[in-house]
């Protein structure tokens, strides 16, 4: 008898799979709660590497469905999707992606959506990556410093040398200043 799995995940741990599985719900798809995987990782790791997806194949059974709400749970390379989904129609397991017009992408014309739509997440994915790229070569070329601010001031720093080279220490000077002993190094070196 054919299951079905429900496959959720999030990027990042203060994100709520709630939603995900509201939509397969609203779809139709009543899963049994230890059908339904759920994992916390970045969707630029590969399908297989990603723990709780490799345990959740090793259970699918010819026949069965793989749930997912959104091609992008699956992954936002177009080939990693695909070579998923490929694998998934090899083991004739069923692959049902519900934001799309063809659902059921084992499909002919599944297949070709997906192709489609898993090509334009990858463009989309690498349009923002070049935009972050150029966004950040204009701040540098304004001079804007990226990165985190930092903790000491230069007058502080400056004091931070006196007091070494008068023989003060680092691990000392650290707890005074509130910051950590590998700043206090750092705010040596930086004189040099």
């Amino acid at each position: 008898m054919s299951k079905t799995f429900l496959y959720v995940r999030v990027s990042t741990g203060d994100q709520s799979i709630a939603n995900q599985v509201l939509l397969a719900e609203k779809a139709g798809y009543v899963v049994a709660d230890r059908h339904v995987y759920e994992e916390t990782i970045s969707g630029t790791v590969a399908a297989m590497e990603r723990p709780v997806f490799a345990k959740l194949v090793g259970k699918l059974d010819e026949d069965d469905k793989l749930v997912v709400t959104r091609l992008d749970r699956l992954g936002r390379n177009a080939r990693d999707i695909d070579a998923t989904v490929a694998m998934l129609r090899h083991m004739k397991v069923a692959v049902i992606v519900l934001d799309l017009p063809v659902m059921e992408v084992t499909s002919a014309a599944g297949d070709l959506v997906m192709r489609m739509f898993a090509a334009f997440a990858q463009f989309e994915r690498d349009q923002l990556v070049e935009r972050t790229h150029a966004g950040l070569a204009r701040a540098k070329a304004e001079g804007k410093v990226a990165g985190r601010p930092l903790s000491l001031t230069a007058a502080q720093r400056a004091e931070i040398r006196v007091k070494l080279a008068a023989g003060a220490t680092a691990r000392g000077l650290a707890k005074e200043y509130g910051v950590s002993h590998p700043t206090i190094t750092k705010a040596a070196a930086d004189a040099a």
